[in-house]
């Protein structure tokens, strides 16, 4: 296929020497920042878990076998009881539960989730924390064991990585509360008792219990101004246990503020141009509700994807997008909708719409939302997503199933037959939060998630991803404030301080004690078309006390390594400063978060140490503000993911906050790079020229660079008396599984637009670099490379990262 023209692109490094890349890498946190790759990896080091012998893992087997009955039993229970507002549903999750039971003696779990602008949860959601401080390591091994209840030999064959998994635990973390405690409590002995000559400080002390002073005297707190709640709160310490693996804590939060509020482009979300922005052709069709034709609204979005790979299927020449859409006048009209173009076409006019994919005649009460979706053997579609029953005024959610038969003719595909349309799991309570949980507390604060299942195949077996809540295991309340392993600061007196500004503050103390995030993952039985639960899995996520919703999971395999991404919102966590500054200083609070492991089931831990990947940098009511992140893998000639994820996204305009006119739409697709070190970074100029690319090949185009004011691009005018021209652009070459930087100079010096300071100072540079003669391919390093490698690229991507740095920022006003 012959290529077409790629864009232009400001580059300007041309003859950039080593001295200056390394000189200037901490400004433009290029992959090659030697202080930065060693401290993240001096944080996942902190972070990495210690497998538990098999020893122990036998022994938490015969734990779990002896409390499989009563897990499962409850589990029954407490699925039926959270169903109750549907007796269609009640019979379909009984069925589902019981079918899981008494398959595998297995406890179900549970769900965590709210959505969008049908979501009941007021802006004080709260952040879910992980109660691991609260138990010693005998009895969470146990707890975790009954959620693997009898777990048999026959599975263990089938899948070896759940053999003992709950002997994984705690992991071997820097960060050990009780050992932190003890060595920084010795180190300000001396200093912390000569406070108590004074009267005041001596009666504070003389009210604390002996585990309180000696976390008071680790903090080396003020004895003399604590309040009785202080006083209470350090009473009320748990310090019993250290961080597990793939836990988000509050300090983390509090890190990726300050990255998105220092606007580092390595996370950074690219500025997209507005004037080239255009609301999505194919979502103007007949609204599931109302049957009349109108433009609507389109948010969350997904492919339908191979499972194994989660790249976008070729289903007969087109590729599948489902999407939620609904009138903009009517944020509770929330339903799914099929898109279709040919495969590889990215001509944003060319996308049509099947229809509503559960037919016309739907209303507000009973909703459908976020999923994913794969091909049948038979070439079905098998659509896993969120069903929503609104009826008591909150969004009781449900992870369910539909067998799709499509239709195509004369290029039009439709929508043929629905089957087997059942819910299939509902939480259990346990391992989970369950819906009539949720209803026992505070429904106005507390955040209820279950939703967004996401299907991946792994040697063979099926599992569903999913967004939840934390159960009766390690459920949301107080304690999980009182959790020193949930804070992650770098000492117990940071962890202590952020307490006491915790439960000095109303909204932080409830936001704190309801937050629960959570990622599930569920094994599926069953047959491809008529799937079943039949084992359910301890979070692979969890933020207890950090924030009450993490959602729409997915997962990349690339290179043995089990990526994890998902969005979040800083504003559904328990810093209210950091998300308010957030908010201040960019007008948006929008992460995307990955986490990486060796294992599918367990053992993950944040990419860039504190998980985040990508940061806002657009104002929530501007027409570019973008969320619903999903990551596409980019596949190399041998049809395996590359370390490059291509980045979909929506436009925020949900209900025309950005102005009458201006729908939610697909917006630009941008790639990130995947680094060897655990480290990610957002890959300079390759945002897609056009909206809603899914696919990208040799032939994508990348659009200008955009600052926020003007596109600018690296000159081509002639230069000088040999009339010789600068050329530069970027493309991904499938063949060498590389996104390609080709520079073609001249003898004189390359010329760089730009209008801010920072850019100014890197034009300046590249233009004071004289007679670059060579032409060069540089490649993106792949993962394995040299650091040599990466160092060249780091030099021709300085100047990019610069002219990348200027965005525009307005105060916040927040789209359902």
């Amino acid at each position: 296929m012959k290529k077409k023209t790629i864009t232009a692109i400001a580059l300007g490094a041309a003859a950039v020497t080593a001295g200056m890349a390394t000189g200037n890498a901490s400004a433009n946190n290029v992959s090659t920042n030697n202080s930065q790759i060693e401290t993240s990896a001096k944080k996942a080091t902190s972070q990495n878990q210690t497998k538990a012998s098999s020893e122990s893992e036998a022994k938490s087997d015969s734990v779990a076998t002896a409390t499989a009955s009563k897990a499962s039993s409850a589990a029954a229970k407490s699925s039926a009881t959270a169903n109750s507002t549907s007796a269609e549903s009640n019979s379909q999750v009984a069925n589902s539960q019981s079918t899981m039971s008494n398959a595998t003696s297995e406890a179900s779990t549970g769900s965590m989730s709210t959505r969008g602008t049908a979501s009941s949860s007021n802006g004080a959601t709260s952040n879910h924390s992980s109660s691991k401080s609260s138990k010693n390591e005998s009895s969470a091994s146990s707890a975790k064991a009954s959620s693997m209840a009898s777990q048999s030999s026959n599975e263990a064959a089938v899948n070896p990585e759940t053999a003992g998994f709950q002997a994984h635990g705690t992991q071997a973390n820097e960060h050990n509360i009780p050992a932190m405690v003890k060595k920084e409590a010795a180190q300000n002995k001396e200093k912390f008792e000569q406070q108590l000559v004074n009267p005041d400080a001596r009666a504070a002390y003389d009210k604390l219990n002996a585990n309180a002073k000696e976390i008071a005297q680790a903090a080396n707190i003020d004895l003399a101004k604590l309040t009785h709640q202080e006083i209470d709160a350090l009473n009320s310490v748990k310090m019993d246990s250290t961080p597990e693996s793939g836990t988000v804590t509050y300090t983390d939060y509090a890190d990726i503020a300050k990255d998105m509020i220092n606007r580092n482009p390595q996370y950074a979300i690219p500025q997209f141009d507005p004037s080239t922005i255009k609301n999505f052709p194919a979502a103007t069709t007949a609204d599931a509700e109302t049957g009349k034709v109108e433009p609507l609204d389109i948010w969350d979005s997904w492919p339908v994807m191979n499972a194994d790979t989660g790249a976008v299927t070729d289903w007969n020449g087109y590729q599948l997008v489902f999407g939620m859409a609904g009138n903009p006048a009517n944020n509770r009209d929330n339903h799914l909708y099929l898109f279709y173009t040919k495969y590889g076409d990215e001509n944003f006019n060319d996308w049509k719409c099947a229809g509503p994919v559960f037919g016309f005649g739907q209303n507000s009460v009973h909703q459908r939302w976020s999923g994913s979706a794969c091909v049948n053997s038979d070439g079905t579609i098998q659509l896993y997503y969120t069903d929503v029953d609104t009826s008591t005024g909150h969004n009781d959610q449900r992870i369910a199933t539909v067998t799709l038969t499509l239709g195509l003719n004369n290029g039009q595909i439709s929508i043929v037959d629905r089957q087997n349309e059942k819910i299939l799991f509902a939480g259990d309570g346990k391992l989970y939060q369950t819906f009539a949980q949720f209803e026992q507390g505070n429904m106005n604060v507390d955040n209820f998630c279950l939703r967004d299942p996401h299907i991946f195949v792994d040697n063979g077996q099926r599992y569903l991803l999913f967004e939840g809540s934390t159960g009766s295991d390690n459920y949301q309340g107080m304690d999980q404030i009182y959790n020193l392993g949930n804070y992650g600061g770098a000492t117990i007196a940071d962890d202590v301080n952020d307490m006491f500004q915790i439960i000095n503050n109303s909204d932080m103390t409830a936001r704190g004690s309801y937050a629960n995030a959570a990622i599930g993952i569920l094994r599926l039985g069953g047959t491809e078309k008529n799937p079943t639960v039949v084992h359910v899995y301890a979070p692979l996520v969890q933020a207890p006390l950090a924030t009450d919703e993490i959602e729409r999971p997915d997962i990349i395999k690339i290179n043995g390594k089990y990526y994890l991404f998902d969005d979040a919102r800083l504003n559904r966590g328990t810093n209210d400063p950091s998300w308010q500054a957030a908010d201040k200083a960019v007008g948006d609070n929008v992460i995307m978060l990955g986490f990486v492991s060796d294992h599918l089931t367990y053992g993950y831990k944040p990419l860039n140490g504190t998980g985040v990947v990508l940061t806002a940098t657009a104002n929530a009511n501007s027409r570019t503000a973008t969320y619903a992140y999903y990551a596409v893998p980019i596949l190399g000639k041998d049809g395996q993911p590359t370390n490059y994820v291509l980045i979909t996204d929506y436009m925020t305009n949900r209900n025309w906050v950005a102005g009458k006119g201006n729908d939610a739409t697909w917006g630009p697709s941008f790639i990130v790079e995947i680094m060897p070190d655990g480290t990610t970074r957002v890959v300079p100029g390759s945002v897609t020229k056009e909206q809603g690319v899914w696919v990208l090949d040799g032939d994508t185009e990348f659009a200008p660079v955009y600052n926020g004011s003007a596109v600018k691009v690296v000159s081509n005018k002639k230069n000088g008396a040999n009339g010789q021209k600068n050329a530069e652009k970027i493309y991904y070459d499938a063949q060498k599984r590389n996104l390609v930087v080709s520079r073609a100079n001249t003898n004189e010096a390359n010329e760089v637009q730009a209008d801010t300071v920072q850019s100014v100072r890197m034009a300046n540079k590249a233009n004071a670099a004289k007679n670059a003669k060579n032409t060069s391919a540089n490649g993106l390093p792949q993962t394995g490379e040299t650091t040599s490698n990466k160092t060249v690229w780091g030099m021709i991507s300085m100047a990019m990262a610069s002219i990348l740095a200027a965005f525009g920022f307005a105060d916040k006003k927040r789209r359902g």
